[in-house]
């Protein structure tokens, strides 16, 4: 199985200091493909994943794991024609690798009750039908079901010269309690998780490009560990104990 080997640094800023980054990452970047629809270059992202019942894939982050992996669905619109994206994200130190393959939102359920071998792809390339195999296997393996839906505003940028390069701001990260074989982007059950700041990260692969290790320097940018995942769980959580 192939994976994308990713590097990702990821910090928690105050909106002055995000402000100060996109400032000087401009003369380098552009929207993405999604980001460039939108006047304020957003867009929604809403990750439903999946966990054990023992919050094993949890534990296994919290407790930093030096290797460890995510099993989500990935859905940026609620209509019932827009896709949902099975994704692996595996961990290996501070190198990231992700599989990802699109499938029609009414096969979800399906593929997230076992039965992935009877899910039809037409016109899926090898590398597509694999990355489902090794979802389905992942899922199997750890008996994971839907667990939670977070989900967040992107800012998103790309390197001009080099597309996987990219440049991203996520705000207004919230939570939905999930254990339905649905990703929902909308939903007024959502319950903001609280961060000290927004959560910024800059992306790439193989070599970090210049201009991305002088803005880190002048920026003074300070790498933190934060799980969008697991600051969801522990949000849900207070929530559950407040309310006794």
């Amino acid at each position: 199985m192939t994976y994308r080997n990713r590097h990702e640094c990821k910090f928690v800023v105050p909106e002055s200091v995000a402000g100060h980054v996109l400032r000087r990452v401009m003369p380098y970047v552009a929207p993405d493909q999604h980001a460039a629809k939108r006047p304020d270059h957003s867009y929604s992202i809403a990750s439903l994943y999946l966990d054990d019942d023992r919050r094993s894939l949890y534990r296994e982050t919290v407790e930093g794991m030096a290797s460890r992996y995510k099993l989500r669905v990935r859905a940026y619109e609620d209509k019932p024609t827009a896709p949902v994206f099975l994704e692996v994200k595996r961990r290996h130190d501070r190198v990231v690798q992700k599989l990802r393959v699109a499938i029609p939102r009414q096969l979800l359920a399906a593929v997230l009750a076992g039965d992935a071998e009877l899910v039809k792809l037409p016109n899926a390339s090898p590398r597509q039908l694999a990355a489902l195999a090794e979802f389905s296997r992942l899922l199997h393996l750890r008996r994971a079901t839907p667990c939670a839906t977070v989900r967040y505003q992107r800012q998103a940028y790309v390197g001009l010269e080099d597309q996987e390069v990219r440049v991203t701001i996520d705000r207004r990260l919230c939570v939905l309690p999930e254990h339905e074989p649905i990703v929902r982007v909308n939903d007024p059950g959502f319950v903001t998780v609280p961060t000290s700041g927004v959560i910024l990260e800059l992306k790439f692969t193989d070599r970090c490009p210049p201009w991305m290790v002088e803005t880190m320097r002048v920026c003074d940018l300070r790498r933190r560990s934060f799980s969008k995942y697991c600051n969801a769980l522990d949000a849900l959580a207070a929530r559950r104990t407040a309310s006794l």
